[in-house]
């Protein structure tokens, strides 16, 4: 039972800590934070450091793949940029086999505690500091988590059903190759049943063939793991994982092949080769996971391209994914101002023309939307961030007057469509509900299409906007608080019975409604000021 809780509690406090990771990755991993990790993995030396230490360090290949999924869901790095890590962080976890004297325990409470003093300190409450603490402490109990998964799994070697059936096993290759698997599968660790089995392999009781069935089914057992891991992920973080999964299996797949071969050439093949080395049978196995390590990054090289276009094709990106990257916006551009800007304005009028999708499901003659409303709505709330990000960057780099005058309109504009992404959101919300009554259900109809009506007319006008267009709109979005009180009293002071939930939905939509119109009127006096500037300069 003391086995039992110790691995469940580190694996809660594993999921605790990707989570935290995760989290505050995402408000932390702005423009400069992802030119810094760009170049850290840019190169090909700096990948393999990375990778080894990372591997080296966490121990364990699901933790750095879970973190890398965290990055590439931030968009701090790009998933291609992520699989070389991969394959680096699974030669890493060798350390664990090789040095076996890492101390991850002492390494998380000392992590641990720097945090606690950053929270004593309030560094958590500051605008500068917050995410990158609440990262770290993610990285704290992660550390944690795995230390106790692993604390929890070294007490295996004093169980007495193990050391049988491992006894058992040394007659029977395909059974040492299960248990490999099944220890692995539960300790989210290849290396910490490798430790357990060179330990019984110096004590005597496991021979060199059942030894090397272990640790290659224990690397069996870290890709179903990493599988059970996946979840729910889908696009470019399913992608890591499916890398990592074949990864494994292709270096599994590879040594089984070896031994098979050695067993049908009378072990002429490996055994000699050891006792050549001179080895300790702690040794020989350790060499054995070693070359599993190797066996995989050296298989995936041969196969990198055909097994990274199946991955593509097994886990496309998904449309939320899609979606909540920018499809103008490029750092490249941020060196000419005036292109920056244009590329800010594309992004603006895309995001602009999507505001009617929000209404499209609601309507009778409109496409009903495969994406959920809660993940669209996340997703271009993030390009909403990607595009004010941006505008700093542009600010930030040139302090020329004009640059400075057209920023602070491109930052009134993407507050607006941030707000107005905000009252459709609740408006969607509201009106997809079937629970209100045929008057109120006849009224949210018709404020629908009004508001959907208008949503189209600003999106072509903010595309090429011309004098009448914007005469147009000018009328459309005049103000409406009469209209809506007027509304709000025949409902409330009518004969009919209507039950208070269902006036209260019909208030909410009128308000709702009143608070695009004005909106979208405020975004149209900015298209006023930017043709305006333009016939001037004309």
């Amino acid at each position: 039972m003391e086995i039992l809780a110790s691995i469940f509690a580190g694996l809660g406090l594993f999921f605790i800590g990707i989570r935290l990771i995760g989290n505050h990755l995402k408000q932390l991993a702005g423009r400069r934070m992802r030119a810094l990790i760009a170049r850290a993995v840019s190169g090909r030396g700096a990948v393999t450091l990375f990778g080894l230490v990372a591997g080296a360090i966490m121990q364990s290949v699901n933790a750095v793949t879970y973190v890398l999924v965290a990055l590439v869901t931030a968009g701090a790095i790009e998933n291609r940029r992520a699989f070389p890590v991969i394959s680096w962080a699974n030669i890493g976890t060798s350390m664990l086999v090789i040095v076996a004297a890492l101390n991850l325990h002492l390494l998380a409470l000392f992590l641990v505690g720097a945090i606690g003093i950053a929270f004593y300190l309030n560094l958590d409450q500051s605008a500068r500091y917050r995410h990158a603490v609440g990262a770290l402490l993610g990285v704290g109990l992660l550390f944690l988590g795995i230390d106790l998964i692993k604390s929890g799994s070294s007490i295996l070697k004093q169980v007495d059903w193990l050391k049988d059936g491992m006894l058992y096993a040394a007659h029977y290759p395909v059974l040492s190759f299960a248990i490999g698997t099944g220890v692995a599968l539960v300790a989210q660790s290849s290396s910490t049943i490798t430790i357990v089995a060179m330990a019984m392999a110096t004590a005597g009781l496991l021979s060199f063939e059942a030894g090397a069935m272990v640790v290659i089914g224990a690397g069996c057992g870290s890709a179903l793991s990493a599988w059970a891991l996946a979840g729910r992920l889908q696009g470019s973080a399913r992608q890591l994982v499916l890398y990592q999964i074949v990864l494994k299996g292709l270096g599994v797949a590879s040594l089984l092949l070896l031994f098979v071969i050695d067993q049908f050439e009378g072990q002429t093949l490996v055994v000699p080769l050891l006792a050549h080395l001179k080895l300790s049978p702690a040794a020989q196995l350790a060499a054995v996971y070693v070359v599993l390590q190797l066996a995989s990054d050296l298989a995936m090289r041969v196969l990198n391209r055909p097994v990274l276009a199946l991955i593509e094709r097994c886990a496309p990106p998904s449309m939320a994914e899609v979606l909540g990257r920018p499809h103008y916006l490029q750092d490249g551009a941020l060196a000419e101002s005036e292109s920056a800007l244009l590329l800010v304005d594309k992004e603006q009028q895309r995001l602009l023309a999507s505001l009617a999708l929000y209404l499209d499901p609601l309507r009778a003659e409109g496409q009903k939307e495969t994406l959920l409303l809660d993940a669209r709505y996340d997703a271009e709330r993030n390009v909403m961030r990607e595009c004010d990000q941006f505008l700093t960057e542009v600010a930030d780099r040139n302090h020329s007057r004009e640059v400075l005058e057209q920023t602070i309109v491109f930052r009134d504009r993407n507050a607006l469509i941030a707000s107005l992404q905000d009252s459709l959101f609740e408006l969607a919300s509201l009106a997809g509900s079937s629970s209100h009554a045929r008057e109120v259900r006849g009224l949210i109809d018709n404020l629908v299409e009004s508001l959907h009506m208008m949503l189209e007319v600003l999106a072509e006008a903010a595309a090429s906007p011309e004098a009448e267009d914007l005469h147009l709109l000018r009328a459309l979005t005049h103000d409406r608080s009469e209209l809506m009180d007027g509304i709000r009293k025949r409902l409330q002071g009518g004969e009919a019975d209507i039950a208070p939930d269902v006036q209260q939905a019909a208030f909410a939509a009128t308000t709702l409604f009143e608070r695009c119109v004005w909106l979208l009127r405020r975004y149209v006096l900015l298209l006023d000021t930017r043709t305006g500037a333009a016939a001037g300069q004309a």
